[in-house]
């Protein structure tokens, strides 16, 4: 069986929901201790996965399904798309798809509004998820987080989480200048073909790489292939997926190096949006 991923969800989707969370814990966590009226800040979605358990990127690949948040905010108040951390390579019943082993953070600026009546503030998401181990347990849930409304004077940092979301948004996967990313297959084509040239700084030897696609044009399965050409690039050949989207311009994704792409200095991930060719 080479695609999973209707059934799969066909079957997440129709299962009871549990009375309390299997295979990972979720809530909200704030980078402040208290919110002043227009100034943005972020919320966390702090998941802690039970031992040897997994939960999903937000493309999982072949088999999985994406932690995801569905906000009621008040009035006026507006959150940003979750900023994903860089995924790992996880394994479903021997199959690979993207995902985290590890305890994490899924960062979201929330803005408020210029005006905030009352001396509170509640937001409340509705939260989904997958975790796996030998088995998959879904996730549904809502979470809620009240904090204080500050008017008299800087808000102060979260004694407990400030630093830990501080930490994770450091580590976000950005764009560098060391390597130029290509793609040299058109659109819809199959295979993907995506071409990375190192530049002045660049590592000279990243050792393996990974290609992880953020909108599910490239499938997690069949294993992409890697190859070193003489001119010191490095060619990523990658499956198109069956439900990839048509007539894309260009092809976001983040690329993972497992001795890291900087010479001298850590960058084990960073982010692309190379254009196809003739866009």
């Amino acid at each position: 069986m080479k695609v999973l991923t209707p059934l799969f969800l066909l079957l997440v989707l129709s299962a009871p929901l549990p009375v309390q969370a299997v295979g990972a814990h979720a809530q909200f966590v704030s980078e402040v201790e208290s919110i002043r009226p227009g100034v943005p800040f972020t919320v966390g979605l702090h998941i802690l996965p039970d031992k040897h358990y997994h939960t999903y990127w937000k493309y999982p690949g072949i088999v999985g399904l994406p932690t995801s948040i569905k906000w009621q905010l008040p009035t006026g108040f507006h959150a940003s798309e979750i900023a994903w951390p860089t995924p790992e390579v996880v394994d479903m019943a021997g199959h690979p798809a993207h995902g985290f082993h590890r305890e994490l953070l899924l960062l979201t600026v929330i803005t408020p509004p210029e005006k905030l009546p009352g001396n509170s503030v509640t937001l409340t998401g509705e939260l989904a998820w997958m975790a796996c181990h030998k088995e998959c347990h879904p996730g549904f849930v809502t979470r809620s987080l009240t904090l204080p409304v500050n008017r008299a004077r800087k808000t102060r940092p979260h004694p407990q989480w400030a630093a830990a979301i501080a930490r994770e948004r450091e580590a976000l996967p950005r764009e560098t200048d060391l390597w130029k990313v290509s793609i040299e297959s058109k659109p819809d084509d199959n295979p993907v073909l995506i071409r990375v040239r190192p530049g002045a700084g660049a590592a000279a030897d990243p050792g393996e790489i990974y290609f992880f696609s953020e909108d599910g044009q490239v499938t997690s399965e069949p294993a992409q292939k890697v190859t070193r050409q003489p001119d010191g690039s490095y060619l990523i050949s990658g499956t198109r997926s069956e439900f990839s989207p048509k007539k894309k311009t260009t092809l976001p994704g983040t690329l993972v190096a497992s001795r890291g792409w900087a010479g001298g200095k850590p960058l084990s991930a960073f982010r692309a949006e190379p254009a196809y060719p003739g866009q």
